[in-house]
């Protein structure tokens, strides 16, 4: 985008509100410079040491982490140029949240995921693992039961379980290799304890982009059975190969009477630093009151001036660098999928259908799960994730971050084609 392009960008958005003129210039001005040599460089690869990165931490002996899901990649550079201006203003002192905020949000929503919604069904939430566990406690006593649909992101079940309800599983079924929800176990599995359910939408670790009569038949259950479905779809915006990501609470009638969303740019656009850069929408008025009312009684509800600009700056009109990070993480993906298929190490890459992680099928090499990842990281040394740690279903996987420099994923592979090549036992 031009620099004048982005001015008018950040003014129609309400940033240059919140934005010290002159500094705002200077920013653009060198993301601009620097953006007319190499627009959106993927290719860097940058040293994340000394900077209390939690990927880089557990590298401590050579090798190459690819298993949390943040990426390798610079920050989108109107974002940074956005932070950058604002940092450089010499007060930051107590903020309101500007209407500029909310209208971001509403504006993604409709023109990114064609869905419209109420500006009154959005609100700011503490980070969407935080706002999910404060939903649970608004929602749920003690001893109440939350179904998850494993495999599926840990941090659901450790969460529920820390705050004293009990998380109940109820695991995808595997076919032909492609994951499906087991709507006839989840009938089964609902009595009068249960009171919510947690929804991947899509799904982490597996990538599933899940069909709208798919969450439609979702919706319905739950509805009949009194039962609040939270979606977290943090991983939303990634979505590759021209699918176009559903809002849980878009599908049906059904579904915005159940449903709460909880989301933002962190995954993206790659924010995971900025703790509490994320929100809500809750179409629901009853759930939606008693949910900000919760919020407000924890004061939870007041964002930060980066989560402000970060998400306003984010949701903007030009989405290039996000459809060119899209475009260089579908390349990614097709390297891990062709590089497993083609090599015969005896294992098998999921092809996702949305985000940088990939989730890869070691089941026919038959080692125990503790061997599988020492293989990985002491012989191969590369840092996965444990299929296992995702529940029921996840053990004989790993899922690999493949959201970094296509020379890094380059070497990842020739470490493991070097160590399990012909040597599967």
């Amino acid at each position: 985008m031009e620099r004048r392009g982005f001015i008018k960008t950040l003014t129609s958005a309400g940033l240059t509100t919140l934005l010290p003129a002159g500094s705002l210039s200077m920013a653009i001005s060198a993301c601009a410079s620097k953006n007319q040599t190499a627009e959106f460089d993927f290719d860097t690869v940058f040293d994340r040491s000394g900077t209390w990165s939690i990927k880089y931490g557990r590298a401590t002996n050579g090798e190459i982490p690819m298993w949390i899901a943040d990426m390798d990649f610079a920050t989108d550079p109107y974002v940074k140029a956005a932070l950058s201006a604002r940092i450089d203003k010499d007060v930051l002192g107590y903020t309101t949240t500007p209407p500029e905020f909310i209208d971001a949000i509403a504006h993604w929503m409709e023109h990114y995921h064609s869905y419209q919604v109420d500006r009154e069904w959005i609100s700011y939430a503490p980070g969407v693992i935080t706002a999910m566990n404060q939903a649970y406690l608004a929602f749920t006593n003690p001893g109440d039961k939350i179904i998850v649909q494993p495999p599926v992101y840990d941090h659901f079940k450790l969460y529920i379980e820390r705050l004293g309800r009990i998380a109940v599983d109820n695991s995808m079924i595997l076919e032909n290799g492609q994951y499906r929800m087991d709507f006839e176990g989840l009938e089964r599995l609902i009595d009068h304890k249960t009171k919510m359910l947690v929804l991947c939408n899509p799904n982490n670790p597996c990538g599933i982009h899940w069909d709208r009569e798919t969450l439609a038949q979702l919706a319905d259950i739950c509805e009949r059975h009194g039962i609040i479905v939270i979606s977290d779809e943090i991983h939303s915006d990634l979505t590759l190969y021209g699918v176009r990501h559903l809002p849980f609470c878009s599908v049906s009638e059904s579904a915005a009477k159940v449903g709460m969303i909880f989301s933002g740019p962190t995954k993206s656009f790659n924010l995971a630093g900025l703790t509490g850069t994320a929100f809500c929408i809750i179409p629901d008025q009853a759930k939606r009151n008693q949910y900000v009312s919760w919020l407000k009684n924890c004061k939870l509800e007041e964002p930060s001036i980066p989560t402000l600009l970060a998400v306003i700056a984010s949701y903007r009109d030009d989405t290039r660098w996000l459809e060119a990070l899209k475009r260089y993480i579908e390349d990614n993906v097709e390297r891990v999928v062709d590089f497993f298929s083609t090599n015969k190490l005896g294992m098998t890459a999921h092809r996702p259908s949305t985000s940088f992680l990939v989730w890869i099928d070691c089941r026919s090499l038959g080692m125990p799960q503790d061997q599988l990842m020492a293989r990985f990281k002491d012989g191969a040394k590369i840092i996965l994730s444990n299929g296992a740690s995702y529940g029921p279903g996840g053990e004989g996987f790993v899922r690999m971050n493949v959201g970094c420099p296509r020379s890094t994923l380059n070497q990842a592979l020739e470490r493991i084609a070097r160590e399990f090549g012909g040597n599967n036992s």
